[in-house]
Order: C-alpha cells, then structure tokens, then sequence
C-alpha cells in the first residue's frame, strides 16, 4: 500500500527500533517516536502528515483543534500552520493561566497560535462558535478533532505499522507483545489494524493514561468502524482480544506517582531513553507491572515511544508550597 500519496512529508522516517538495557525478563526493545523530529516530534506528528494533505487539497487556510494545556496534539498543529503560513486557533480546555509558559504552552506561542480557553461542557459549543466566526470572516477553516482522533489519524499508525514491519524483519524479529500509550485511541487503531491486515499475530496492549476500560474500548471498535467506513473496507478485529488496560491511569489524566518518576529515572540512567510522565512514562511503568502481573517472560516485547517531551519539562521543577509529585530531586 502506498502512503506517500496520501501526506505530506514533514517527518525524518523511519524512526529507530532500538533494543533497551532494561531488566524485566523479556527482551526489550523501543520504537523511537519521539525522534521523527518537526517541533520535538512524536505520535502526533505522524498524524499531522495526512491532516495536512488533505488540508492543502481542500484549500483550507486556517486551522482549528481542541486539546488541554499541555496538549502534544496542539503543538504539533501549531507548527504545521507556522510552517505552512496559515492561521491557527487552538480551544484549550481550561481557564486562562498568567503562569509562566512551559512545556508544550511555549510552543503555542513560538508558532503565534491563537488560544481560546473553555470549559469542558463548553468545547463542542466553543468549537462550533470559532468555526461560524471564522466563516463569517471569509476564512476557510480545517477542524481536527482532539489528540487527532479520525480516520486520518489511524491512517498515520497503520502506515507506521508497515514501516515497523519492515525494519523487524531486517533484524529477523517478531514481537510477541507491543506496548504504548493510549490515549484517544486512533495510535492504537492503527496499530490493531495494521496488525490484522498484515496477518501478524503481535499482541497490542494500550496502556490507558486517563481513559477506563469500558470507554476506551467503545472508542476503539467506533475508531475502526469508522476507519473501514472511509476507506471501504471490513478488518476482521475480534473485538472481545483487544487489550485496553486502564489498572495504571491513578485518578486520571496527568497523575502520577513515585513509582512513576522512578521508571523514568531508571530509563534514563540505563538508555539514556526520556519519558514523560503523563504518557510514555506511565505506560512504560504500566507495561512493566503488566508483564510481572501476567508473568510474561522470555518474549519479545515493543514499547512504542509516541513522544511528548516538552511534558516532561512542565513536571521538571520543584515547585514550593505543594504536594505535586516532580521529576526531580
């Protein structure tokens, strides 16, 4: 299948697939993610890739997304329409801040995006708002769905299935176990169906970061319906062996622990590897109590790195005055 006629070219690919220095009874390896480059790169950029293609075939001159603050998604949009030159407005859930910008909040304002705050039971009403008054100013407005959750965003991960595919086979590898953060499931979409179509029998575990069990495997059997519908297609997944495991999310999106923080330290010393915290740090500590709680061992497991390195320095400091669990110290 030929992908390179459906995005543009914004990323430096493939990513490496590295074997890890990490004692957990397997042998380990990692997909690096968070080195495909373009504003720090990781999932979303992937993604990105096929959004702007049929953002530049549909004349489109500005674009809209949703995200939180500190949302990877929206930086990643951000910088494409900074490269592209076109208008970008990003609807951040959450009232505005007078902190100091960090992480990936800095990004937003490097690419000069337009920020407007709402609430959560106010997206779908701000969202609607932002597009009529863009149309009313005689732009063209693109909207892209929060964390890229569409069918263009599973697109982007079957197609980085394939590339995993080849580089495994140029090791003589075949992964027993892949692992990775999932969040609005369109990463794992991809990767559940690129796992089927290519007849592998490669076990895809998504590690929840906020999401139960109960919605995020509804949102993946809709995201795969939804991907057939478009592309015309019927991937046979069997819906009862997908694996969305939500035991390691704490009280939701963006908590963590000390165990956490001691994942990514332990990572960091023995590979040189960083993860943050709110995502591919707690998959990462997630796929290892994983393995021990299913006694899984002498397999070849993939941890797919999806990126998010500016979160890692939002958590980075020491703040006084509070009990937030930090990276350092």
């Amino acid at each position: 299948m030929n992908f390179t006629q459906e995005k543009t070219s914004l990323l430096r690919l493939p990513t490496p697939l590295e074997r890890m220095r990490f004692d957990c009874g397997n042998e380990l390896y990692v997909k690096r993610d968070d080195l495909t480059d373009f504003a720090l790169g990781g999932n979303k950029a992937r993604k990105m890739e096929f959004f702007l293609k049929d953002i530049l075939d549909n004349d489109c001159d500005t674009i809209v997304t949703y995200g939180s603050f500190q949302s990877n998604h929206c930086r990643i949009v951000s910088a494409a329409a900074a490269r592209y030159g076109m208008r970008c407005v990003l609807i951040l859930e959450g009232a505005d801040s007078n902190e100091n910008l960090s992480g990936n909040a800095l990004f937003y304002s490097l690419a000069r995006a337009e920020v407007v705050h709402t609430v959560v039971s106010q997206v779908a009403a701000t969202i609607e708002q932002t597009l009529e008054s863009l149309r009313k100013d005689g732009r063209k407005p693109y909207f892209i769905p929060g964390g890229g959750h569409s069918f263009l965003g599973t697109r982007a991960y079957v197609a980085a299935y394939d590339e995993l595919l080849q580089q495994a086979a140029e090791l003589g590898i075949e992964f027993d176990f892949l692992f990775h953060a999932s969040g609005t499931g369109t990463t794992q979409t991809g990767l559940v169906i690129g796992n089927i179509e290519r007849k592998q029998n490669t076990k895809i575990v998504g590690i929840s970061i906020a999401r139960r069990k109960e919605r995020g495997i509804n949102v993946l059997k809709e995201s795969i319906k939804e991907y057939d519908k478009h592309f015309q297609c019927q991937t046979r997944v069997p819906f009862d062996e997908l694996v969305f495991e939500d035991a390691y999310i704490g009280s939701g999106y963006g908590d963590f622990g000390s165990d956490v923080v001691q994942t990514i330290h332990d990572v960091y010393r023995s590979n040189a590897i960083v993860f943050d915290p709110v995502y591919t740090g707690k998959a990462f500590h997630g796929m290892t109590r994983f393995l021990r709680t299913h006694r899984i061992r002498g397999k070849k497991i993939l941890f797919w790195h999806t990126g998010g390195l500016p979160c890692f320095f939002d958590h980075g400091a020491v703040k006084e005055s509070t009990n937030k669990t930090i990276l350092l110290g």
